[in-house]
């Protein structure tokens, strides 16, 4: 039973082992009955950790495929010949598909779905954030427009008017572009698809924040690219280690985000921003900028009273904010942001700034997924960017989130056990936490839901290596009157692991 696995694949270990096992029995190779062997002996065998043994025969298992008998060991099962049986899914599929890592879906699936539990680990707003009168206010606006019709169609690349105030809305945050250079997507997530059709070929390198928006890695991955992880620190991406991870790898992107880092919360400050751009030119490799929280700006920790800034409706633009698109011209930066995170997620609409080259094949690349955003968000856009009611609904964002950032501070500084650690994010949704040595993110999760909370495991977000130390924790979408009670309960059950380990002499 030869099997070889590729180190150097960005396929899983145990993926690699599943197939080729799948593959052996399905042929007919492995015949029924065969005895498998033991997890162990195939572990050593092939030089890997028995996990990885043991996860690839769970999912064969689960296929049918073969079965463990107690005292008597692992078999491949007899093959059912019956006509009209269940398609076989796992052949069928895709190598574009099975290049996702399900496992990794299915467990932010279950950090989300834990009914009733105090919510931080779902990566979208609360939903009552959003004025029952803003939508509704600017929808009847925009319907009323003498401009629409109810057969209106927009260009793929979106309507005129909303590239032309999305230009005006980049340009006064420093990026210095024209309506041309703006295409109106449904939602950032399809900008980066579209970006990774145009520009990924099977092998090529990209660099990303060693811990990062994990569906980025999931289109990065099923386009067969090679992923590699830039270290991060309290301040983004080491841009002092990037010129050596592109002179050695060569990559054909780097991914970043570089403003309120999802899951770290880091921002990048000027300097690191000028080097990434430097390189990235110095290199000639394009730089993907994921932008969906730079408009949530707090500073720092808020006074009794809101800044004057932000009650005006007008939240501080620090210069360390400036996009990175906004630091050159020649196109090497190509720009994403969306109002899901502002507005609200069910608009499903963003928008892409990059050189005109870009807009072209991208708007060609996309006529084989859908014609145009859809016409009604756009209109409602619209209606947010000219009237000037999205600025005014930001301010009131950020002085909600910004208290709702400091909840979460003082109940920490309160409840947090010795050993925890934590950053203080100067904006966006997200809190990076580091547990006490010896605790595991995704095991302490399942004691967490059983107590009330829930957050998001830092091996979510690895890039190759496990992150079990960190949790990522969203403080805007509980409601305020949650938040302390959450970080009370998520400390106490850390607390209680702790106890456990070291009543148990190991790792928990």
């Amino acid at each position: 039973m030869p099997i070889m696995l590729n180190r150097h694949s960005s396929v899983p270990l145990y993926r690699q082992l599943v197939n080729a096992l799948r593959e052996d029995i399905v042929s007919g190779a492995l015949a029924a009955n065969y005895k498998l062997p033991p997890e162990r002996e195939l572990a050593e065998r092939l030089g890997v950790n028995r996990a990885t043994v043991l996860q690839a025969y769970q999912q064969l298992k689960s296929e049918g495929l073969i079965a463990s008998h107690v005292g008597r060991g692992t078999f491949v099962c007899a093959s059912d010949d019956r006509q009209g049986g269940a398609p076989p899914w796992q052949i069928l599929f895709s190598d574009y598909s099975n290049r996702f890592t399900y496992h990794d879906i299915a467990a932010a699936d279950q950090a989300q779905r834990a009914p009733n539990a105090i919510d931080f680990a779902t990566g979208s707003q609360n939903p009552a954030d959003i004025p029952d009168d803003l939508l509704r206010d600017v929808s009847i606006r925009a319907f009323e427009s003498a401009d629409f019709h109810g057969t209106q169609e927009s260009p793929i690349e979106g309507f005129p008017q909303l590239r032309e105030l999305l230009a005006d809305h980049m340009t006064r945050r420093g990026v210095r572009c024209d309506a041309d250079n703006v295409m109106v997507l449904s939602g950032a997530e399809q900008g980066l698809d579209l970006c990774v059709r145009a520009f990924v070929n099977p092998g090529d390198c990209v660099l990303v924040e060693q811990s990062t928006f994990f569906p980025a890695l999931q289109a990065f991955r099923s386009a067969d690219a090679r992923v590699i992880g830039v270290p991060i620190d309290e301040h983004g991406m080491r841009t002092d280690l990037l010129d050596g991870y592109c002179k050695r790898f060569h990559p054909k992107l780097i991914f970043t985000i570089p403003t309120f880092q999802n899951p770290s919360g880091a921002t990048m400050p000027l300097r690191r921003r000028r080097e990434l751009v430097e390189t990235a030119m110095r290199y000639q490799c394009l730089v993907i900028e994921d932008d969906p929280y730079g408009e949530l700006c707090y500073g720092e920790r808020l006074a009794e009273g809101p800044p004057d800034a932000l009650a005006s409706g007008k939240p501080r633009r620090p210069r360390e904010l400036t996009p990175l698109k906004g630091m050159e011209n020649a196109g090497y930066v190509i720009y994403l942001s969306t109002f899901s995170k502002t507005v609200t997620p069910g608009l499903r609409t963003g928008w892409l700034v990059a050189d005109s080259h870009v807009i072209a094949r991208i708007a060609a690349l996309r006529r084989m997924i859908d014609q145009h955003t859809s016409s009604s968000s756009q209109l409602i856009c619209m209606e947010l960017l000219s009237s000037g009611r999205i600025g005014r609904h930001v301010g009131r964002l950020c002085e909600i989130y910004g208290h709702r950032r400091d909840l979460m501070l003082d109940a920490l500084h309160r409840y947090a056990p010795e050993g925890m650690r934590w950053n203080t994010p100067l904006g966006g949704y997200y809190l990076w936490a580091r547990l006490p040595d010896g605790l595991r993110a995704a095991r302490l999760l399942d004691d967490a839901r059983h107590a009330g909370v829930t957050f998001m495991p830092g091996d979510m977000f690895a890039v190759d290596e496990d992150d079990s130390s960190h949790i990522r924790l969203n403080f805007v979408r509980p409601d305020s009157a949650r938040i302390e009670p959450g970080i009370r309960l998520l400390c106490d059950t850390i607390a209680e692991a702790e106890q456990s380990a070291d009543g148990h002499g190991g790792e928990r």
